[in-house]
């Protein structure tokens, strides 16, 4: 995953941004800094879906659960 500055994200970048989906407003300005295409990714996420998303220093696997939030693994 790239970043809005162009370098790779980190696993704990990704947990961050990713916290930030989980409990901010599409229209604050913390959720304008997570990059556009990890939000597409997090949105077509299906409830019971998994997926890997890769980052510098590895990958993490994401996932949505039943009361709509996501969880890394």
């Amino acid at each position: 995953m790239i970043g809005n500055d162009g370098k790779p994200m980190t696993k704990g970048g990704i947990r961050d941004a990713v916290a930030v989906y989980n409990t901010e407003s599409r229209g604050s300005k913390e959720f304008a800094v997570i990059p556009r295409a990890l939000v597409t990714i997090l949105d077509n996420l299906v409830v019971g879906k998994t997926t890997y998303v890769k980052c510098s220093d590895g990958q993490l696997q994401v996932n949505r659960r039943k009361d709509k939030t996501i969880a890394i693994s």
